[in-house]
C-alpha cells in the first residue's frame, strides 16, 4: 500500500515506458504514412472512433469499480480481524479466572495460561498472512507490481515456522505445518484447549460459548479472504477489457488524423503528442484495475497485512501488561506492507 499521496515516478515507470514508447511510434509512423506517403485513406470519420472510446471508458470503469470492491473488502476483513483479536484478548483476560475450579492454578500459571491463547492467536493471524501471500496455482498475467516488492529486501517473506517462532514452541510448529490449513488448525487447539478450561473449571458455560463463538468470527472472515484469493476476478471480465482497450487505442490515430487534417496540414503531427496521452490513459485505467483486483498477490497495492499483524500484536502484548513491545512496521520507499 502507498503512503504518500502521490505515486513516485520510479514505481509508474516500469508501469508505463514500454506503452509509452510504442504509442509514440505508432502514431508517428501513422502520420509518416498519411503525410510523406501520401496515403489519405488513413484518416477516418471521428465518430465512430469517439463512440467505440466511450463504450470503453464505460466497461474499464466497470471493471475498476470491481477491482476497488474487492480491494475495499479485503482490508474491511482485515479490519473486523483486528477488532475481534482485541475483543479476543479482553475476554481471555476477563473471562480466564480460578473462581469456580476445585484445583486453582498458581497466578503465575494462570497468567501463563491466558499468554498462551493469546500468543496461539498471534500466531493464527500471522500464519492466515503467510498463506494468503503465498503464489496462486494460476498466474493471470505479468505483473510488475509484485516485481517492485520482491526487489525490495525488507519485505521478503519469511516461512511459516520462523513466523510463528515468536509465538509457539518448536513441538507445536512441527505439529502445525504439517497440516494443509494451518491458521485453520490452529482456531482448533484454540477450540481444544478453551474445552479444557471449562471441564476445569476455569471457565464458565456462559463464558465458554463466548469465546467460542469469536473463534467462529475469526473462521468467518478467514474464509472470506480465502475466498478473495481462490477466486480470481472473473475472466471474461478482466481479458475482454484488455482487448476492448487496445481495439480503442489501435483506431484512435486514424480518427485524429482526421480532425488534425481539418486545421491545417502540419496539425496532422499533433496527432503524436495527443495520441499518446490519451492512449496512455486509457492504457493506465485498465493497468490500475488489473493491479488491484487481487489483494492478497504480495504487490504494491496489497493490503499492509504485515503492519496490521503487527499492530494487533502490539495492542496485545500491551494488554498483557508487557513492556518491551516490538516496533510498529514503518514503510520503506512509501510503501507500507
Amino acid at each position: 500500500m502507498f503512503t504518500t499521496k502521490r505515486v513516485p515516478f520510479h514505481i509508474v515507470f516500469p508501469f508505463t515506458w514500454r506503452a509509452i514508447l510504442l504509442f509514440l511510434c505508432y502514431s508517428t509512423l501513422i502520420c509518416l504514412l498519411y503525410s510523406i506517403a501520401g496515403w489519405r485513406f488513413l484518416a477516418i470519420p471521428f465518430v465512430p472512433v469517439a463512440t467505440i472510446g466511450t463504450a470503453v471508458a464505460f466497461y474499464v470503469g466497470f471493471k475498476n469499480n470491481s477491482s476497488y470492491d474487492r480491494l475495499w473488502e479485503a482490508r474491511r476483513i482485515w479490519g473486523s480481524i483486528t477488532n475481534a483479536s482485541r475483543s479476543w484478548s479482553i475476554m481471555v483476560l476477563d473471562y480466564l479466572n480460578a473462581k469456580h475450579t476445585n484445583n486453582p492454578l498458581a497466578k503465575g500459571e494462570l497468567k501463563q495460561l491466558r499468554q498462551t491463547l493469546i500468543y496461539r492467536h498471534l500466531a493464527y493471524i500471522n500464519a492466515i498472512r503467510v498463506q494468503l501471500r503465498q503464489k496462486p496455482v494460476w498466474e493471470l498475467h505479468h505483473n510488475p507490481a509484485s516485481e517492485v516488492i520482491e526487489r525490495i529486501a525488507a519485505f521478503r517473506q519469511c516461512s511459516l515456522d520462523k513466523e510463528l517462532s515468536r509465538f509457539l514452541s518448536e513441538e507445536e510448529i512441527e505439529s502445525i505445518i504439517q497440516h494443509p490449513n494451518p491458521a485453520t488448525f490452529l482456531l482448533r487447539e484454540q477450540s481444544e484447549q478453551l474445552r479444557e478450561l471449562r471441564e476445569a473449571g476455569y471457565l464458565t458455560d456462559y463464558y465458554h460459548v463466548d469465546l467460542e463463538r469469536m473463534l467462529v468470527e475469526f473462521y468467518n472472515q478467514q474464509g472470506a479472504c480465502e475466498r478473495i484469493k481462490s477466486f480470481p476476478f472473473p475472466r471474461q471480465y478482466a481479458y475482454f477489457s484488455y482487448v476492448f482497450t487496445w481495439v480503442f487505442i489501435a483506431v484512435l490515430p486514424y480518427g485524429l488524423l482526421t480532425e488534425m487534417a481539418k486545421v491545417s496540414g502540419w496539425h496532422v503531427w499533433l496527432t503524436v503528442p495527443f495520441f499518446t496521452v490519451i492512449a496512455w490513459i486509457f492504457n493506465t485505467m485498465e493497468i490500475v484495475g488489473d493491479t488491484s483486483e487481487n489483494p492478497f498477490e504480495n504487490s504494491i497495492n496489497d493490503i499492509p497485512m504485515t503492519a496490521i499483524c503487527r499492530n494487533i500484536e502490539i495492542d496485545l502484548r500491551d494488554m498483557l501488561g508487557e513492556t518491551d513491545l516490538p516496533k510498529r512496521v514503518q514503510a520503506v520507499d512509501n510503501i507500507l506492507m
